[in-house]
């Protein structure tokens, strides 16, 4: 992937968050609209309404919307479920802080794709990649040669 585009790209990432309708984001999860404004009600959720407005929520808030309904699904009270899933929301975005930092392109390595997640340290003689097949995902590094 070109480094201009690259660099674009995770600019508008970190920038921006799609914003879905309340209808989108029930159909996607299973959860009605009605248990949907509840939430918003009682602070477990929140979306972006201006004046004369439709809701609107973002992706992220369409995951911890969906990983709510799965842990009151598991049995868990609505509280304790909103708590559970705003850790998990804390710890999604950290990864995708670490992805954008991380990603410098994709490549092929022994065949398979793999994700070029730049040198490994500041000595800048080798790169870390992550090998994803169909049995998961493993590390590889790889000397740089100069």
């Amino acid at each position: 992937m070109d480094k201009e585009f690259q660099q674009k790209l995770a600019q508008i990432m970190k920038a921006n968050d799609w914003h879905l309708g309340i209808g989108d984001v029930s159909n996607a999860t299973g959860v009605s609209q009605t248990k949907l404004r509840y939430w918003e009600h009682k602070g477990y959720i929140e979306s972006i309404q201006g004046k004369g407005q439709n809701r609107k929520f973002t992706y992220s808030m369409l995951m911890k919307v969906y990983q709510m309904k799965l842990l009151l699904d598991q049995g868990y009270t609505l509280a304790v479920a909103a708590q559970k899933a705003e850790s998990k929301s804390h710890e999604l975005k950290i990864l995708k802080q670490v992805l954008f930092d991380r990603f410098e392109g994709m490549a092929e390595i022994d065949g398979e794709p793999a994700v070029n997640l730049g040198y490994l340290d500041d000595k800048q003689d080798s790169i870390l990649y992550a090998i994803v097949n169909k049995d998961g995902t493993k590390f590889k590094v790889v000397p740089v040669t100069k």
